[in-house]
């Protein structure tokens, strides 16, 4: 007598078809959702390369201003300024500028020295350095994602008139 095989034909059993078109969903989704943030935080880093370009720029300017304001002899007191980039293209950024007076505080007298002469010496030299030292304080912005959170950078310096 003759055995027969199983007559079963040579294929993928629905069951088998769903598992693995759930592997691949799955899949696809985790690949789509690392390119999505790999975009996301290619656009942020092109916005602050261009934000740090702006910020140079605009340094570079309001320091050229004051450099030629000391060769008139004149030294700001205080001054803020606001504006964007629109003439150079970027009008999605935008910048704050604020030139400020310096206090610099009078240090203590040290112990074992005429308290006097030492103090009244800290606070001429104090009182001379504040008159001579701006802070210069850039803001550089530009709108979020959601068009309404402002993100940016800030550059400080200071600026002394010798």
């Amino acid at each position: 007598m003759r055995t027969s095989k199983s007559n079963h034909s040579a294929g993928f059993t629905l069951l088998e078809v769903m598992v693995a078109i759930a592997i691949l969903a799955v899949s696809l989704l985790a690949i789509y959702s690392l390119q999505s943030t790999s975009l996301l935080g290619s656009a942020r880093a092109q916005r602050i390369s261009v934000c740090t370009q702006l910020a140079r720029l605009k340094m570079d300017q309001a320091l050229i201003e004051i450099e030629a304001g000391i060769a008139k002899g004149e030294f700001p007191e205080e001054k803020e300024e606001a504006g964007t980039f629109e003439e150079d293209k970027y009008p999605d950024y935008g910048w704050r500028l604020k030139i400020k007076k310096v206090e610099i505080p009078v240090p203590p007298a040290p112990e074992g020295v005429s308290a006097d002469i030492m103090t009244q010496v800290f606070t001429m030299v104090s009182e001379q350095l504040s008159q001579a030292t701006r802070e210069v304080k850039l803001t550089i912005v530009w709108r979020g994602e959601d068009d309404e959170e402002e993100e940016g950078i800030t550059l400080t310096t200071h600026v002394v008139k010798m």
